[in-house]
């Protein structure tokens, strides 16, 4: 069975999305910018690509009509993001590695 990542931008059930937001994830938003000026996508690619990177190889599910959400999604598929990328916005979500 492979795992699906429903509406995997949304911050809670009608608040919106975290890409952006710099009220409430400032950090994650600017190590986001900054790897996606990196690989020259958006932060919404770069979201695609960090869900994709995951071991479990989840599948995305956007829960978005807006076309431009799904280009910018799509072209983050193309991305292959280095393990320490992937842990550093990991850890700007504010997790830890243990």
């Amino acid at each position: 069975i492979t795992l699906q990542a429903w509406s995997p931008f949304q911050k809670g059930f009608f608040d919106g999305v975290f890409l952006g937001d710099r009220e409430h994830y400032a950090e994650l938003n600017d190590v986001l910018d900054e790897v996606a000026a990196a690989h020259g996508v958006t932060p919404t690619g770069i979201a695609v690509a960090w869900i994709t990177r995951h071991p479990a190889h989840f599948q995305v599910v956007l829960g978005t009509t807006n076309p431009q959400r799904v280009r910018e999604s799509a072209a983050g598929s193309d991305v292959e993001l280095s393990r320490e990328e992937w842990y550093r916005i990991f850890t700007a979500a504010g997790h830890t590695v243990p």
